[in-house]
């Protein structure tokens, strides 16, 4: 299976980590499961708000770039990216 590395940024503070996966799409566990601390304006409201709209949405290709795809959620008024990148083979 790919390897995958998600990247979030939120508020001007970043997150990465990274999962194999058949796919980067439905396995938002990678990157919602931020750790307490990791994205300090990630606070307990707007994580249970994650929560609730990480499934929403489409992931679109990045142009002019391959295997890089990109999320936008609205979270609290500000914007929530994530990247998936796909790593490795």
């Amino acid at each position: 299976m790919p390897l995958y590395t998600y990247i979030v940024s939120f508020k001007g503070e970043t997150y990465a980590s990274q999962d194999s996966y058949s796919n980067f799409k439905g396995f938002i566990a990678s990157w919602c499961n931020i750790p307490v601390g990791a994205i300090h304006s990630l606070t307990p409201h707007l994580r249970k708000e994650l929560a609730g709209k990480a499934y929403g949405g489409e992931f679109a290709e990045v142009p002019n770039r391959k295997h890089v795809w990109k999320k936008t959620i609205d979270l609290g008024g500000d914007d929530f990216v994530v990247y998936a990148i796909q790593t490795q083979n």
